[in-house]
C-alpha cells in the first residue's frame, strides 16, 4: 500500500521503476516480444548474450527475434542433431507454448564452437499478448560435466555414482561392469544394496550414513556380489558429490580378492613354518623342509616331486628296477572355488591329499604338482600295480564326501618307466595320458602307451 503522503501515480511509477531494476539485474537473458517476434524489451544479459549491446537500447523494438534466430544461429540437440525450425525455442514461445529448461547446443554463425543454452518460454495474456523467453548460458557447466564424464568412463578403477537418498545408481563405468559381470545398462538404476551381501548390509549402511554427513569413506573392506553369483573382496572408497542438484556419492571399488588369497596362503605357510620350527631345532632343516613340501596339503610340492623323480630315474637306469608314476587332476575344480569359496576349495584339496596317502603304499611318494593336480611316484611298480592303484584312487575319490563341497571326480593318467626314458620324457608321457582321460569325458583312468610323448 502506498503511504498517505505519496500520490498514487508516484507509487505506481516507483513500482514500475523497481520492477524494471529487478529485470535489469536478472542474470539470465530475458526477452519480451509481441506475437510477431518484435523485441519489446530485453535486459542487459540478453543484449550481451545475443551481441546487441551497441545496436539497440533496452526498449528499442528494432529486432525481430524470430528472424534473428533463423539468420544468426544454428540449434542442435546435445547429441548434435539439428533442431527442426518449428521446434526452435523462439518459435515455440511465439505460438503460445509453455516450456521450461530445454537444453540445446547453439552455434552462432561464424563461431567455431557451440555453446549450451537453457531455454524457458511462456505467454502473458493481454492486448496484445506477449511472449517471454529466458535463456541461461550453461556452457561452462556442460563442458566440465563432459570432461568429467570422459574421465569417469575411461577410469579403469571400478566406480559408480549413486544417489544418497535411495542409493540408486545414476552412472557406472566399464571398470565396474568388468568387476561385477553386469553390463553398464544393467547397473544403471539398480540399488547399491543389490550388490551388497545381506550379512553386511548393516556395515554398508553405516558407511553410507557417514557419507551423508559429509565424511569420506576410505578403504572399507567389503564383499561385492557379481552377476555370476560369487562374491569378491573389495576395498570401498567414496565421497559425496552433487549431480543435477541432488546429493550423490561416487563409489570406487578395488578388487583385493587375489591379494586376500596370497595373504591367506602366506599365513598358511607361516603357520606351517611355526609348527615345523617347534619340531626342528635346526633352522636350515626347517627351510629345506619348506622348500620341498606344500604348505596347504603338507605333502611334497613340485620341487620335491622333481627331486624324487630324478632319483627314481637314476635308480631305475642303474639297477634295472621298474617304477611307474600316476598323475591326476580333479574334474571341474574351478567350479568348487566359484560356488563354495576358496576356503572350501582349500579344505577339499587337503582332504584329497589324505585320501591319496591312504590309498598309496608306504613306499609311494605323494605330492601336489600344482593347483588341483597331484603326482604319485611308485617305486618297484610295473603297469599292473600302478593301474590297480589308479583304479583304487579313482573309486575312493568318487565315493568320498568332501566337507562343504559334496562329491568330486578325478581324471588319472599312468605311465611306466621305459629304458630310454628321461624324467622329462616320462612326465610328458603321463601328462599325455592325463590329457587323453580329460578329452574322453573325464572321470576315468588312461594308460600311456610306449613312446606316447612323441606321438
Amino acid at each position: 500500500m502506498p503511504s498517505s503522503n505519496v500520490p498514487e501515480s508516484s507509487a505506481r511509477d516507483l513500482t514500475s521503476q523497481a520492477l524494471h531494476a529487478v529485470l535489469e539485474a536478472v542474470q539470465d537473458a530475458l526477452f519480451v516480444t509481441d506475437p510477431e517476434g518484435e523485441v519489446l524489451y530485453m535486459n542487459p544479459a540478453a543484449k550481451t548474450l545475443y551481441g546487441f549491446e551497441d545496436r539497440i537500447d533496452t526498449h528499442g523494438a528494432t529486432i525481430n527475434l524470430r528472424d534473428h534466430s533463423y539468420e544468426a544461429f544454428v540449434f542442435l540437440t546435445l547429441d548434435g542433431v539439428p533442431v527442426a525450425d518449428e521446434d526452435r525455442p523462439v518459435i515455440r514461445a511465439l505460438r503460445g507454448e509453455r516450456y521450461r529448461d530445454v537444453e540445446l547446443l547453439v552455434q552462432r554463425v561464424g563461431d567455431a564452437d557451440p555453446r549450451v543454452y537453457v531455454f524457458s518460454g511462456h505467454n502473458i495474456e493481454g492486448t496484445p499478448p506477449l511472449s517471454v523467453l529466458t535463456v541461461r548460458d550453461e556452457t561452462d557447466r556442460w563442458r566440465a560435466e563432459r570432461r568429467y564424464r570422459v574421465v569417469f568412463e575411461a577410469d579403469p578403477a571400478p566406480s559408480v555414482i549413486a544417489r544418497l537418498d535411495d542409493l540408486r545408481i545414476v552412472e557406472a563405468n566399464h571398470g565396474m561392469a568388468d568387476l561385477t559381470g553386469f553390463t553398464v545398462s544393467d547397473l544403471t538404476n539398480r540399488s547399491l544394496n543389490d550388490l551388497e551381501p545381506f550379512n553386511q548390509n548393516t556395515d554398508f549402511g553405516v558407511a553410507v550414513d557417514r557419507l551423508r554427513t559429509g565424511a569420506h569413506i576410505h578403504k572399507v573392506k567389503l564383499l561385492l556380489r557379481t552377476a555370476d553369483g560369487p562374491e569378491v573382496q573389495v576395498l570401498l572408497s567414496a565421497r559425496a558429490i552433487e549431480v543435477d542438484g541432488r546429493a550423490c556419492g561416487i563409489f570406487t571399488y578395488i578388487d583385493i580378492s587375489e591379494l586376500e588369497t596370497e595373504q591367506r596362503e602366506h599365513r598358511q605357510t607361516q603357520d606351517l613354518l611355526n609348527t615345523t620350527r617347534r619340531d626342528h631345532a635346526d633352522e636350515k632343516a626347517v627351510l629345506a623342509y619348506l622348500a620341498i613340501f606344500d604348505p596347504l596339503t603338507r605333502i611334497a610340492n613340485r620341487r620335491g616331486l622333481d627331486v624324487r623323480l630324478d632319483d627314481e630315474v637314476q635308480r631305475a637306469k642303474r639297477y634295472g628296477h621298474a617304477f611307474s608314476i600316476l598323475m591326476l587332476d580333479l574334474d571341474h575344480f574351478k567350479q568348487v572355488n566359484d560356488n563354495h569359496g576358496h576356503d572350501a576349495g582349500d579344505d577339499a584339496l587337503q582332504q584329497v591329499a589324505r585320501v591319496l596317502q591312504g590309498a598309496a603304499r608306504g613306499s609311494d611318494f605323494v605330492g601336489r604338482w600344482g593347483g588341483e593336480e597331484f603326482l604319485i611316484i611308485c617305486p618297484e611298480s610295473g603297469p599292473t600295480a600302478v593301474l590297480e592303484l589308479a583304479t583304487r584312487i579313482h573309486t575312493r575319490i568318487e565315493s568320498e564326501a568332501f566337507v562343504g563341497v559334496g562329491n568330486l571326480t578325478v581324471s588319472i593318467g599312468v605311465a611306466t618307466f621305459e629304458a630310454n626314458d628321461s624324467a622329462d620324457h616320462l612326465f610328458k608321457r603321463v601328462d599325455r595320458a592325463l590329457y587323453a582321460a580329460k578329452e574322453r569325458g573325464r572321470n576315468r583312468v588312461e594308460v600311456a602307451p610306449p613312446g606316447s610323448a612323441d606321438a
